[in-house]
């Protein structure tokens, strides 16, 4: 029977109360455990279904002393990465019939991480997933309980026994070889000055230089979020006449840097080829059109959430855990506009020495 309009939403309460049972027969007739009588569970069944009530998540999982519910602490939520990365995790929640509580991390009050965790643990989720796409993420991970099902999503390789990680080196070796391969004699590197472990781009981009046995030169370092900063090193970059090929380790920096370089008279692509990371939604518009490197966010929290329920679906069954794993999933080159071979590049002398 529907509820009329403005009929307060029944609770468990009222199911007894109708039934003529006490709230934990409910309950235990909802979880399906045994010990109820057939001649009450069929009161109950016709109680709820006079009133309309409908389960909550939180009764369904009461036999388990948490909830159908994965919570995510999520470092730099406003990035386009981390959004992709939520809607795959939902995707595949919602087939398990999971909710997804979202705890979102501020990088610029590392203070406040340890209350936010503990706020999202407060809904006794049945496993977490951290996202390590900043220090937040790695500063909430060294908060978690230690029987608690987890799942880490990015950072370097080994940071959590159960781990899907993109392969940000692998893409940042991509690039690279992809500007050595067109011809420039080397390539220069401008990126945020965070360290990002081991699985980095700039590590990509030093594996590429090395395995060719070009001599790596220093990378340019900018503040994070700098973006002034990053248009400064690009109009210093283009003032060096050596200077042909950029890879910038993110499309903003590619931006900013392309800006400077025009700023010191050298044309993108015909003087320097610059290429970026992360293929964000304006890199096809911009002019020239950039080259940059997709990740496949979406397909990292599917994997995600299926890794962390394997370990739910052990715990609640009394099994031993799935063996620790590290899945890795590879993004793939979006080539468009902003590279070339090197045109005449003894005449970019004029510009200035390395």
């Amino acid at each position: 029977m529907a509820r009329s309009a403005g009929r307060k939403r029944p609770v468990i309460k009222d199911v007894a109360k109708l039934a003529g049972v006490s709230a934990p027969t409910v309950s235990r007739f909802l979880n399906g455990t045994a010990g109820i009588t057939e001649e009450k569970r069929r009161r109950i069944a016709r109680a709820i279904e006079e009133l309309g009530y409908e389960p909550s998540v939180a009764a369904r999982a009461l036999s388990n002393r948490e909830m159908d519910i994965v919570t995510v602490f999520a470092s730099k939520p406003d990035e386009v990465s981390t959004s992709a990365t939520n809607h795959g995790v939902e995707s595949a929640a919602r087939m398990q019939r999971f909710l997804l509580n979202i705890v979102s991390l501020d990088e610029s009050d590392m203070g406040s991480v340890e209350a936010r965790v503990r706020m999202g643990l407060s809904v006794r989720p049945a496993g977490v997933i951290v996202y390590e796409y900043g220090w937040a993420g790695v500063e909430a991970l060294k908060r978690l309980p230690k029987d608690i099902p987890a799942v880490v999503v990015g950072g370097g390789f080994g940071d959590g026994d159960y781990q899907v990680i993109n392969a940000e080196r692998d893409g940042g070796r991509w690039m690279t070889m992809h500007l050595l391969d067109l011809g420039h004699k080397t390539v220069f590197h401008v990126a945020w000055d965070q360290d990002a472990g081991d699985n980095s781009r700039s590590n990509g981009w030093r594996d590429a230089l090395a395995e060719r046995g070009v001599e790596v030169p220093d990378p340019v370092l900018v503040p994070f979020a700098d973006l002034d900063a990053a248009f400064t090193a690009g109009k210093t970059l283009g003032s060096r006449g050596s200077v042909t090929a950029v890879f910038a380790a993110t499309d903003e920096i590619a931006i900013a840097v392309m800006k400077g370089l025009r700023e010191a008279g050298r044309k993108v692509p015909d003087d320097v080829s610059v290429v970026g990371f992360d293929d964000m939604r304006f890199d096809a518009m911009w002019e020239p059109a950039l080259t940059s490197y997709t990740q496949n966010f979406h397909e990292m929290g599917e994997r995600a959430f299926r890794m962390l329920y394997g370990q739910i679906e052990a715990q609640r069954n009394g099994q031993e855990p799935p063996p620790a794993q590290i899945e890795v999933v590879q993004g793939r080159p979006c080539l468009r506009a902003s590279e070339r071979t090197p045109l005449n590049p003894s005449k970019n002398t004029s510009h200035g020495s390395r």
